[in-house]
């Protein structure tokens, strides 16, 4: 590749990293927007649920690194670096010494009516431990607030902007300016959440299965045995007249079948896979696989693995 050619995949690629994935920053509008309605309601359930008693409101957001949000405290912060994989973070929760004193007061059941906006100390040991439980509270509201599968989590706890760094490659943030509602005390944090943990609201992890390699049998992928897939049955009713279906009621009682052999379709996701007949197990209904279709034999081959198939077997009149 020629420097000419190389020079638009560089600005590609910080174009990228600066959005956080490929694409433009209107991706993030959504889950932006979740976060400035629904999250100071998703928080103060939590807390009351928690048995804390204490509010949360979104003033505003803006983009930013982590780093530079922690900097903004010349008097001293602490944050609590979150992530929903250990050690990359997703979240930050960054509060200066007057709103570590609060989510103390309020980790401890205090009084709101007693709450001030007094400390300009470095936090105790204790108090810090106080703060991490909770930024796994907050982190629980980020989940619900977002739809994400998996919660963001406390990693560590950073007192300098050295701490927060991960290298060079430190991921842009969308930093949320929150107002702790504690009495009449109300102090300002800011919740930084990643790009990636943003573009992620909603969207579930897809699960993907490795076909074999073509021309050959190739190594099944067990992993794929793992997926959990949503499994139906449906029944072949016998003919009724129009009149009959006009007169059914709630309550009205429908035979299979008048010789007992009904036949039951096994399905996924509305793909019938194998032919069955009704019976009983204990005091359960049951189906007995009998005949498998076409179907399951292509999605078991796509996985390495087979099946008889009698969909395809030849047959002969003698």
């Amino acid at each position: 590749m020629t420097e000419a050619a190389a020079q638009p995949d560089q600005s590609n690629d910080v174009f990228d990293r600066l959005l956080g994935r490929k694409g433009d920053a209107m991706r993030l509008d959504p889950a932006i927007n979740a976060v400035v309605k629904f999250l100071g309601a998703r928080m103060q359930t939590i807390l009351q649920h928690a048995g804390f008693e204490a509010g949360l409101d979104v003033m505003g957001q803006h983009h930013s690194t982590a780093s530079a949000e922690m900097g903004k405290n010349s008097s001293g912060a602490i944050c609590v670096v979150m992530g929903t994989k250990s050690p990359s973070p997703s979240a930050y929760l960054i509060c200066d010494y007057s709103a570590v004193s609060i989510i103390a007061e309020i980790m401890l059941g205090g009084d709101p009516e007693f709450a001030s906006l007094s400390a300009s100390r470095a936090p105790t040991s204790m108090e810090r431990d106080l703060v991490r439980q909770f930024a796994d509270l907050t982190g629980q509201a980020i989940q619900t607030t977002l739809s994400t599968p998996d919660c963001p989590k406390t990693i560590r706890l950073a007192q300098t902007v050295e701490e927060i760094r991960d290298g060079e490659d430190e991921e842009p943030v969308v930093a949320f300016e929150t107002t702790l509602v504690f009495g009449e005390a109300k102090p300002t944090l800011t919740l930084a959440i990643a790009h990636s943990l943003l573009l992620r609201m909603a969207r579930p992890v897809r699960e993907t299965v490795k076909k074999p390699a073509s021309g050959g049998v190739g190594t099944p992928n067990r992993n794929a045995l793992t997926v959990k897939v949503p499994v139906s049955g449906s029944i072949q009713l016998p003919p009724i007249t129009l009149g009959e279906l006009a007169a059914l009621r709630t309550g009205d009682v429908l035979a299979l079948s008048s010789e007992a052999d009904a036949t039951v379709k096994l399905k996924v996701k509305g793909r019938a896979l194998y032919d069955c007949s009704l019976g009983r197990k204990g005091a359960n209904y049951a189906m007995c696989l009998q005949r498998p279709h076409e179907a399951m034999a292509e999605v078991l081959n796509g996985i390495g693995l087979s099946i008889p198939n009698p969909d395809l077997e030849e047959t002969y009149d003698e």
